[in-house]
């Protein structure tokens, strides 16, 4: 796994005609998608489907394109696609496009469950269709300006709190959230996961809404990570500790502290500590998630967050439910 986008290769690119692609789903979040799609100068934004018709004509009206209620209406009309519908119709929705080689945005998580994520990598791999995940928060600029002084963590610290949106209630707060940072922990210690205990309470839906899990790898990192939908105030960040350093990212603010610590092992009371603050430029990640996407299909590249990525963290996501449902 990484957390760096690759070089591209300027001897390989080519002018390419604008990439055709369509959104699947646009509801909130695939608006989103449907807009910063439509606002990027290599993309002719083809269609839009929904499957309620009403809203699928007033965002196709609002970007100048068409709309549908069947996504298999767009075949053949377009390159790629971005799904953002229900998780639990991604493989549905997904295999329509994959069987035909139309290269792939997928909202995360990338199915409902490893079966069908597994499922879809594969299709996409037979059918020579990229597919990128839309684990955004490593397009995030924090993660990506520490990305490089990550150096064998012994312990990371990750939370993730939210006020409930009433989207997103349709799948428990592990699948909707803790996703994005199972998969930030996995990209840093990089290790074979070894155990995972966990707990969790359903407060406002009838799915797990605030759980923590305990992810211990067989390198003997420990990663403790909390998720909650139902907070007060918004919160996302991370502690990670390594040798004689401990970095502090806020990923709503996009900043880092970096506490350096040395230790004089004949004199244990000698210890010398310096702290350096870096405030990045924030980035829009799901733009820079989409125009890397478009990037990579135009002019080649390998997905910054690939299938088996995405199948990594449903893994351990699962791990973590199983966890919870036996106590």
């Amino acid at each position: 796994m990484k957390l760096t986008l690759a070089d591209g290769d300027s001897s390989r690119k080519k002018v390419t005609p604008k990439l055709r692609v369509c959104i699947a789903g646009v509801g909130f979040i695939g608006k989103l998608h449907a807009e910063h799609f439509a606002a990027n100068e290599h993309v002719e934004l083809v269609g839009v489907a929904d499957v309620d018709l009403d809203r699928s004509r007033y965002v196709a009206d609002s970007l100048g394109c068409l709309g549908y209620t069947e996504p298999a209406e767009l075949l053949g009309k377009i390159d790629a696609v971005s799904i953002a519908v229900p998780t639990v119709m991604h493989r549905e929705v997904a295999e329509i496009f994959l069987r035909e080689g139309v290269h792939m945005l997928m909202e995360k998580p990338l199915a409902a469950s490893v079966a069908d994520a597994e499922v879809l990598v594969d299709l996409a791999k037979q059918n020579s269709a990229k597919l990128l995940v839309g684990h955004q928060e490593r397009f995030n600029s924090a993660i990506m300006e520490i990305a490089h002084r990550i150096d064998r963590p012994a312990f990371i610290e990750a939370n993730r709190h939210g006020k409930f949106a009433g989207r997103g209630g349709d799948v428990d707060v592990i699948t909707d959230l803790m996703i994005h940072d199972i998969d930030l922990v996995l990209a840093m210690i990089n290790a074979p996961v070894k155990s995972v205990s966990a707990l969790g309470s359903s407060v406002i839906t009838s799915h797990v809404d605030i759980a923590n899990a305990r992810i211990e790898f067989e390198n003997d990192a420990v990663a403790n990570v909390t998720a909650s939908r139902i907070a007060n105030d918004r919160l996302r960040n991370f502690k990670i500790y390594m040798r004689q350093q401990l970095l502090e990212l806020d990923l709503l603010g996009q900043s880092i502290l970096i506490t350096n610590r040395s230790y004089d092992q004949k004199d244990r009371f000698s210890h010398n500590t310096s702290t350096q603050q870096i405030d990045t430029v924030p980035a829009l990640t799901l733009k820079n998630e989409i125009d890397h996407f478009v990037e990579i299909v135009r002019n080649g590249g390998k997905p910054f967050v690939s299938g088996e990525d995405a199948v990594l963290a449903l893994r351990v996501a699962q791990m973590v439910r199983e966890q919870i449902g036996q106590h």
